[in-house]
């Protein structure tokens, strides 16, 4: 049996981060997850931070959760809208029994990979901010990290401005940090996590499921189902765990390399994430672009995951 995946994640719960999240903890067999930063973005530091140790309490799953970046590198914080005040829409959870990890997530990342180099993969699906940081403060980290996956960008279009995805458009100059780092990337933008849009069977399927990570799952998608008409905000894409998936069933996706600069400036194209397609830049590839996936194939092992039956 081939060694698990040692991960660190990195998120701003958040809706689909908590779905992530739970997925996350049901990969056992395929990933070793090492600890948790969280970041600002969906909603407030105090509350990401908040509903990621709240949230994997109930779960039972042990892993450190770390508390990172209250702000973006050189501008204020937008947060979404989407995910209601608190970052889980009316989904609510027992307190935590246990408290915060000590030292921040450049400190997780900097332990994580000495004691897993070249095998520490991480999973951003939030802002940069806490990952650039980390890359700043200990610039060995890219010699040593095997790959970063994240969530954000888009080859084409945006769901912030016409061109940028929320993750970039939040911390540009963090983005733009990660993508000239030298660390392998991969990239798991809009181009495929808007194509699995969540079928009625799923929603029924993972409500009839049994679990801990089933129920939180289950009431995070019925307030995604009804926030579109309620509160006017998107559909119920879960965009996290679509790049989860990129880590334990890459089979699922088509990827692309290509050399990827990240605006940092401009109205629409803050946070734009531009392939060169030509080799106008004559540079090497930066980053791995997932540009397909198999919906109905992810789904499966979506479901699957929670023990539900097709």
């Amino acid at each position: 049996m081939p060694s698990r995946i040692p991960l660190v994640m990195d998120v701003d719960t958040g809706t689909d981060d908590a779905v992530c999240i739970a997925a996350a903890t049901l990969c056992g067999e395929t990933i070793e997850l090492i600890g948790i930063g969280a970041v600002c973005g969906n909603v407030e530091i105090e509350k990401t931070a908040r509903n990621t140790l709240d949230l994997v309490d109930f779960l039972g799953c042990d892993a450190p959760v770390h508390v990172g970046a209250a702000k973006p590198l050189a501008r204020p914080l937008a947060t979404a809208v989407s995910h209601g005040t608190s970052g889980l829409g009316d989904v609510m959870l027992p307190a935590a029994r246990r408290g915060f990890a000590e030292g921040g997530v450049t400190e997780l990342i900097h332990k994580a990979a000495r004691r897993h180099a070249g095998t520490l993969e991480i999973l951003a699906v939030g802002p940069l901010t806490n990952i650039a940081t980390a890359l700043t403060e200990r610039p060995e980290l890219p010699s040593v990290i095997k790959r970063i996956t994240f969530m954000g960008g888009a080859l084409r279009g945006g769901n912030m401005t016409l061109a940028s995805e929320f993750n970039l458009h939040c911390d540009p100059e963090a983005a733009r940090i990660v993508f000239e780092s030298g660390c392998a990337l991969t990239m798991v933008g809009l181009d495929v996590t808007l194509k699995p849009e969540l079928p009625r069977h799923v929603f029924d399927r993972i409500g009839a499921a049994s679990g801990p990570q089933a129920d939180v799952v289950a009431r995070v998608l019925d307030f995604m189902m009804r926030r579109k008409d309620e509160f006017g905000a998107d559909d119920p894409n879960l965009h996290d765990v679509i790049a989860l998936a990129a880590i334990v069933k890459p089979s699922l996706f088509t990827f692309e390399s290509y050399y990827v600069h990240l605006e940092t400036g401009g109205e629409i194209t803050r946070g734009m994430t531009i392939a060169d397609f030509n080799n106008v830049s004559k540079r090497p590839p930066n980053a791995l672009v997932a540009v397909d996936i198999d919906a109905d194939g992810f789904w499966n092992w979506f479901v699957d995951l929670f023990g539900a039956e097709r």
